[in-house]
């Protein structure tokens, strides 16, 4: 008889079955809402702000991408070899891609339970809701790197635990591709998240020599890509736009009038009055020296989109000020920073199909979402404009079932590691400081950093919040029945 108890221990039958479940539940799934009227989008967000122009994706790949200094290297050159090998069915491949990406989360899903010892069927069932959501769905129909981070990380979690069980290797570099391949995707996996794991994990792990020998061709094409952006660009970073993301959160949330006092005083630069992210032509009236490099991905101040390049020189050198303006308003207006920063917290605990850019699938299905997000989520309403999140509050518009969750994860997620400390090693326990990590990362990092798309950057950690949630319910109802038992004695 097999042990629920013992992943390592349960026959092949008894979990291929429930996987299948989860594999004919997804395509009936999918092909439900396709009936519904969703689809796939992806020439409609090749003109947004992350991706190098199409026409250069098209015809000068390599150069642009080795050049682009406001993203990390991935989603770009992915996108730029589909729309080169299928010029011409390149939204359908990418449709493809995303559907297979969604098997690869929903088994990751059911996997991860299963390492956590949770029984078949509840590790399966916990995969299918997730998959059928209203935002899983949207987001795996939408041309952005979101639904490929989070079946990364997914995957991430089980190569984790299979390097930890099986101490063997090829699990430990797959775990660290997969790592690097997140960092060189979006620049909130900085290197700094990645290098605190894995410094976590060798101080954790007897298996030092095979952490290192996987770890070390990962870390140093993330560290590679870093330091091509300091020689060239003076930044070691994957991004040049986190200086005018922090001025989202911070120089922009005071006042036209108190902006304006302060240039005047010289406190801030003139750029505390130019939106961030508007067209190069702007800060090229600041930055007039700007040298042309004959490259056209940071040359040209538009795409053959007609919409701005978000990836000109100019951004480098604005983005400084943008950064040293942000600094400025923290330190001598805390409390306005932490007001910004509470509004972020706000936006985070909607539901991650509440966002703009789903709009559009999401019109298809409206009441399902509706009724979903307030039956699953807490959250009441879904009709708040942008404008409104980043402004004003409801409690309708939060999801309380979300927050509840978050408080119970990671209340949870420090007790279980603080009680579990003298055996910290075991694959499960890492596998629970992993999931742990990355949710309160993606909180800290994701909520004082930026604001506007909180609930989408909620949205990668979500199967974590989601799995580790229903660990502590089932401990919990096993300690309570222990206590019981104990009392009748």
């Amino acid at each position: 008889m097999t042990s629920a108890k013992d992943p390592s221990h349960r026959n092949g039958r008894s979990l291929l079955i429930p996987m299948a479940g989860i594999v004919i539940v997804f395509i009936i799934s999918r092909i439900l809402y396709d009936r519904a009227g969703i689809d796939f989008q992806g020439d409609t967000y090749l003109g947004y702000w992350q991706f190098i122009d199409p026409k250069l994706l098209r015809t000068d790949l390599w150069r642009s991408v080795f050049f682009l200094h406001s993203q990390p290297p991935l989603s770009n050159l992915i996108t730029g070899i589909v729309l080169q090998t299928f010029p011409a069915s390149h939204e359908e491949v990418f449709h493809i891609l995303y559907f297979i990406l969604g098997l690869v989360l929903a088994i990751s899903i059911y996997l991860l339970g299963i390492f956590l010892r949770f029984p078949s069927w509840l590790s399966a069932l916990i995969s299918a809701w997730f998959m059928v959501s209203p935002a899983a769905v949207l987001y795996e129909h939408w041309l952005a790197y979101a639904y490929p981070l989070t079946a990364s990380l997914a995957l991430a979690g089980v190569c984790l635990y299979q390097f930890l069980r099986t101490k063997r290797t090829y699990w430990g570099v797959i775990f660290f591709t997969l790592l690097s391949v997140m960092a060189l995707t979006w620049s909130l996996f900085h290197t700094a998240w990645l290098l605190g794991f894995s410094a976590l994990l060798f101080l954790l792990t007897t298996e030092r020599k095979k952490l290192v020998i996987a770890a070390s061709l990962p870390l140093l094409l993330v560290t590679a890509w870093y330091g091509k952006n300091l020689i060239i660009f003076g930044e070691f970073t994957s991004s040049s736009w986190a200086g005018m993301n922090l001025a989202k959160i911070a120089t922009f949330r005071v006042s036209e009038k108190e902006r304006r006092q302060m240039v005047r005083s010289g406190e801030l630069s003139k750029f505390a009055l130019i939106l961030p992210f508007r067209n190069p032509t702007a800060y090229l009236k600041l930055l007039p020296e700007t040298p042309l490099t004959g490259i056209p991905v940071l040359d040209e101040p538009e795409t053959s989109l007609h919409s701005r390049n978000h990836h000109n020189l100019v951004y480098v050198e604005a983005s400084k000020y943008y950064l040293w303006d942000a600094i400025h308003i923290i330190r001598v207006k805390p409390s306005s920073y932490l007001r910004s920063i509470w509004q972020a917290l706000y936006i985070y605990f909607h539901s991650a199909s509440d966002f703009d850019l789903t709009a559009g699938n999401r019109n298809h299905i409206v009441t399902f979402d509706l009724w979903w997000n307030r039956i699953f989520h807490g959250q009441w309403q879904s009709d708040e404009t942008s404008i409104e999140r980043n402004s004003s509050m409801s409690a309708k518009y939060v999801g309380w079932w979300i927050v509840a969750g978050f408080f119970i994860v990671t209340a949870g997620g420090h007790i279980s590691l603080w009680k579990s400390r003298g055996n910290s090693t075991k694959p499960e326990n890492v596998l629970i400081l992993f999931i742990t990590y990355n949710i309160l990362y993606i909180t800290l990092i994701g909520n004082t950093m930026d604001i506007g798309e909180n609930n989408r950057f909620r949205f990668t950690v979500d199967p974590f919040l989601s799995i580790l949630f229903v660990f502590f319910l089932l401990n919990l109802v096993a300690r309570t029945r222990l206590d019981s038992l104990e009392k009748t004695k």
